[in-house]
C-alpha cells in the first residue's frame, strides 16, 4: 500500500497546477486523499492492542 500511495503522490506533486484542468485537479486531489487515508490506517491503533 505504501508503494501505491507513493506512486498516487508522485503523480499529484508532478501536476502543474496553474494548466491543469478541473477534472485533473479532482481526479489527483482523490488520489492523495486515498493515499493518505491508506497511510493513515497503518498507522492506526488496533482496537484493544496495548503500546
Amino acid at each position: 500500500m505504501v508503494i501505491v500511495a507513493g506512486q498516487s503522490l508522485a503523480g499529484a506533486e508532478s501536476l502543474d497546477l496553474a494548466t491543469a484542468a478541473p477534472e485533473e485537479l479532482a481526479y489527483h486531489l482523490g488520489a492523495v486523499k486515498r493515499s493518505l487515508h491508506s497511510v493513515l490506517q497503518l498507522l492506526a491503533p488496533v482496537e484493544g492492542e496495548v503500546r
